[in-house]
Order: structure tokens, then sequence, then C-alpha cells
């Protein structure tokens, strides 16, 4: 049966994306070309393979299912046999292919890079973001990343196929736009019996994308601390998030080490709120086989020790504040 590796490569970045318009950005691909070799793939098995409703999301048949879980494992599998022979045959050659969201850069990557460089073998290192941990996890799977640091959420249905270590807990800023008062805000966070109005930028705060697995949390945080505010505003990323509280629109949440990635442009316009008890677990994620070649496993476990041992919150903090930047991230007021 002439079944193409490309065919089962493309049908597996549908299944995982979920549409196939989400699979033809991953896979560099048009969505014709997608579906044309779809088509060729059910054809050649004499069966259909996936079902789209009106929108374009995809649910598999059963035959679907078990041709899935047939080339998630051959797939796997070949990219051990990549991986053995890279090992064998190629000098031990190392190529770190990292995934990180946007809200981690700086020392953290550069020290990743650094642990990869002078690991035996080394011949490359490539960094790549995506906006959310979701997709991360997806190029992971897909086999187009094999280290990847996300939010643990992301992840958790996953872990079974993946060596995971947690990093650190990161804990989450509240932004508000400079002109806000210490006293508006305490005034709107004090609790009574029933929600009070809210003036400015207070009565609206951004939602982000659905993808992203803090969005809940934030959302319950508002309806408990700021009930009366609405979402009038969405964005994909945290950044773009806090550009609209820069430009006194509204209020939002974002990751801590968001903070020293900012323009100060954009800075001078905020402050930032530590949230005591909203947070989120970040975590370093490689494929289990790689894990048995002692120079991934050696990365692995040196990003690891570092977030344990030399990357701290506090430390990212004193920087932030050494910065020449206005915005100061202090303690929530304590509610009553």
């Amino acid at each position: 049966m002439d079944i193409t590796l490309k065919q089962l490569q493309i049908f597996q970045a549908v299944v995982v994306a979920g549409s196939i318009t989400k699979a033809s950005r991953r896979v560099g691909l048009s969505q014709p070309s997608i579906s044309q070799q779809l088509g060729k793939l059910e054809e050649k098995l004499g069966a259909q393979l996936i079902q789209r409703n009106r929108t374009g999301v995809i649910s598999l048949t059963p035959s679907g299912e078990y041709w899935f879980k047939f080339s998630e494992e051959m797939l796997r599998r070949l990219d051990q046999a990549v991986s053995e022979h890279e090992r064998r045959f190629v000098d031990n050659a190392v190529t770190l292919r990292m995934g990180v969201p946007p809200t981690l850069r700086g020392p953290f990557i550069a020290a990743a890079a650094r642990f990869a460089s002078t690991a035996p073998g080394f011949a490359k290192f490539e960094l790549r973001f995506a906006l959310t941990s979701g997709e991360l996890v997806e190029q992971l799977r897909l086999h187009q990343l094999n280290c990847v640091i996300v939010n643990e959420d992301a992840i958790a249905d996953d872990r079974s196929s993946f060596a995971v270590s947690e990093l650190f807990v990161e804990p989450v800023c509240w932004a508000v736009p400079k002109t806000i008062s210490t006293a508006e805000i305490e005034q709107a966070l004090t609790p009574g019996n029933a929600p009070r109005p809210l003036e400015g930028a207070l009565r609206s705060y951004v939602e982000i994308d659905t993808n992203v697995p803090l969005r809940s949390k934030s959302e319950e945080w508002y309806r408990h601390h700021l009930p009366a505010a609405t979402p009038s505003y969405s964005a994909m990323t945290y950044a773009a998030a806090i550009d609209l509280v820069a430009a006194g629109l509204a209020t939002t949440h974002c990751p801590l080490s968001l903070l020293p990635g900012l323009p100060d442009a954009v800075s001078h316009q905020v402050r930032y709120f530590i949230l005591h008890g909203l947070s989120r677990r970040v975590v370093l994620a490689m494929p289990k086989h790689l894990m048995t070649l002692p120079t991934y496993a050696g990365i692995f476990n040196k990003i690891v020790a570092y977030a344990r041992d030399e990357y701290r919150h506090g430390n990212l903090l004193e920087r932030t504040e050494e910065l020449p930047r206005p915005g100061r991230v202090i303690e929530m007021p304590r509610r009553a």
C-alpha cells in the first residue's frame, strides 16, 4: 500500500492542531495541499479518517483513531532511530531545538544555550517562540522541537510521553495604568455588599487568548476582586495586553518574567502588583528517548539545576527595579 511518511505526518499534525487551518500554520503547507494529502491517504486506506464540522474543527472516526495511534507511535520510533543514528554514526552531533513562550527571555535562555554549546558533540542550538504553551507542546509532539519550557497545565495530558521536570513557580502580576492612583486601587479592591462602580481603566480588563492556561484563574480573580470590571478587550499575548494597559484602557494579568522584556516606553506607563496565590508552574519537557542519551540528559539536568540554584524571581525583581523605568512591583493591599 503506497502510504507516504509525509501523509502520516500531515495527518498527525491535523489531529494534534485540531483543524486544517491550524495545521497549515504548523507544517508550512497551504490548506488545499493538506486536504489533498489527507484525501489521498483516505483513498489509499479506503476509509474516512476525520470528520469536520461547520467551523472546521475535526474529530476522528474509529479508523482515524487507529491510524492516529499508529502514526504517532511510528513517528516517535523514527525520531528515536534518527537520534540513535546520530549517536552512533554522526559523532554524537547534538542539535537542541528549544521552544519557549515569548515571556521567557534574557538570562534563562542564554543559560540554556550555553549548556547546549558546551555539551560534547554540540552542533546547533535552535530557539523558537510560540504564542502559547499549547502550541509548543504541539510542536514537541510533532517532533519539530525536542525541548520545551511551558506552563505545566499545557503538558498535563502528555506527561507519560515526555520527561518533565518543574523549573519554578512563577508569580503573576496585576498590571495597572500608572495614571491610576494607589488610593483608587485600594478603594476598588475594598470588599463591599455590592460591586462598586469603577472609574477609568479599572472598569475594564484584557482577557488573554483562550489557549493560555492562566486565563481561567485570571477570570476568577477578577470575579472575586473586581466583579464590576468587564473583559472589554482581548489579546493573544501578554505583551499585547500590556500595550493596552499602557494606553490607559484597562488592567490585565501577566507573568513576572515578562517585565524585563518590555520596552521602556511601555513600562513607564504601567505599575505591577504581585498577586499572592496566583501563579503558574513552569516545566521543562523533553522526549523520554533523548534522556537515554547522556549529552541530552546532561543538558536537561543542567537547565533544571540552573532553575533551582541560580534563577531567582527575587533577582529578576531586583533587575527590574534597576532598569530605567518608574514601574514598580509591590505587594497587593491586604483584604480585610
